[in-house]
């Protein structure tokens, strides 16, 4: 099957897609930790210190030259497996990205239970509020400037377009997040605070000063954004 023709039959597939009972049956036992945020804002320096299982996502995407196949993702090549897999509702979810390509997670990328992390597009993030998970847990990582970011995006060498799409999919991220009343803010101004809010989260406990700074400087940034784009 040709990519051209995969794509086309995707969105349908996504649509009516429905996970198996044992896929269901799995994920009630975990806890989902959902790391949202833009490029450049250090989301997988945080997830690399938390110390909870990865999920990596399974995508049709073609992989950015500092990603390891199996490792931050599984690259997927074979278009016709990945629709007789989304047929036999092996994955936990599916998403169509801005690109037009898929995206999914599997079951057996979940831990048994207990705690697992990932970071994730904000479009899903109400999608895994309502599968059924033991638990979730959202957070948006928020650079501490604009200019910082920008700097710190900038390092990843992008072309012109790839940066614009980044900066598109920034500005729904942003105002998601700035809307939805569950998320909690995560100031990244130093990795190790960073790391420690977040930990703390897992607990049950709210740095509410931190987050309350974090999301003002989140709707700086956005506001910033706008103006760039």
């Amino acid at each position: 099957m040709t990519r051209e023709v995969f794509l086309k039959q995707l969105p349908q597939l996504v649509k009516n897609y429905t996970p198996t009972s044992d896929v269901l049956k799995h994920i009630s036992k975990v806890e989902l930790l959902m790391i949202i945020g833009p490029s450049g804002v250090g989301k997988t320096s945080i997830i690399d210190r938390l110390g909870l299982k990865y999920v990596p996502s399974d995508t049709t995407r073609l992989a950015r030259p500092e990603e390891i196949n199996g490792l931050d993702m599984y690259f997927l090549t074979s278009y016709d497996q990945v629709i007789a897999d989304i047929k036999a509702g092996i994955f936990v979810q599916l998403l169509v990205g801005a690109s037009g390509d898929f995206y999914g997670t599997r079951a057996t990328s979940y831990p048994a239970d207990g705690w697992a992390v990932m970071p994730v597009l904000a479009d899903v993030v109400p999608i895994f509020r309502n599968l059924g998970f033991k638990r979730t847990i959202s957070t948006f990582i928020t650079p501490p400037s604009y200019e910082e970011w920008m700097r710190r995006l900038g390092s990843h060498k992008l072309s012109t377009e790839q940066l614009r799409k980044r900066l598109v999919e920034a500005q729904r991220s942003h105002e998601f997040a700035i809307k939805d009343n569950q998320i909690h803010f995560i100031l990244n101004d130093d990795l190790s605070k960073a790391v420690e809010q977040t930990k703390a989260l897992i607990d049950g406990r709210v740095d509410a000063a931190r987050e309350e700074l974090a999301k003002f400087t989140a709707k700086k940034n956005l506001s910033m954004l706008i103006q760039s784009l």
